[in-house]
């Protein structure tokens, strides 16, 4: 397996392993962010449900390329979602950036799950 694919795998796993906790308990945090955005709380906690699936893909995707490919192509569907209620929120640059890079390495692991 490719050392980058590796590593894009648990830097996201990561990110969204955090992520998708605190949507899924409803951490202060979590609902605060969910207001702010006009998401509800059973949405934001569906929102950490599906990242923490995201997990569970790329940490199985390193074993079975294709989930790998699947799980980094919802990633940046989920992504462009967060960026659109970023964007919809009227927030600033730097509170839609992180959606954005990681849109970004999910679309470099994508592509480079596709050429193994």
């Amino acid at each position: 397996m490719h050392a980058t694919i590796v590593t894009l795998t648990i830097l996201l796993s990561v990110v969204f392993a955090f992520s998708g906790a605190g949507k899924t308990l409803a951490t202060a945090t979590a609902r605060k962010h969910a207001v702010h955005l006009g998401i509800s709380p059973r949405l934001s906690r569906l929102i950490g449900v599906a990242e923490l699936a995201a997990v569970i893909g790329l940490l199985a995707g390193l074993a079975i390329t294709p989930l790998a490919s699947v799980t980094a192509a919802a990633i940046c569907l989920l992504m462009i979602g967060a960026a659109g209620s970023h964007l919809k929120a009227q927030d600033p640059a730097k509170a839609v950036a992180p959606a954005v890079v990681t849109a970004l390495v999910a679309t470099a692991l994508l592509l480079l799950t596709l050429t193994v």
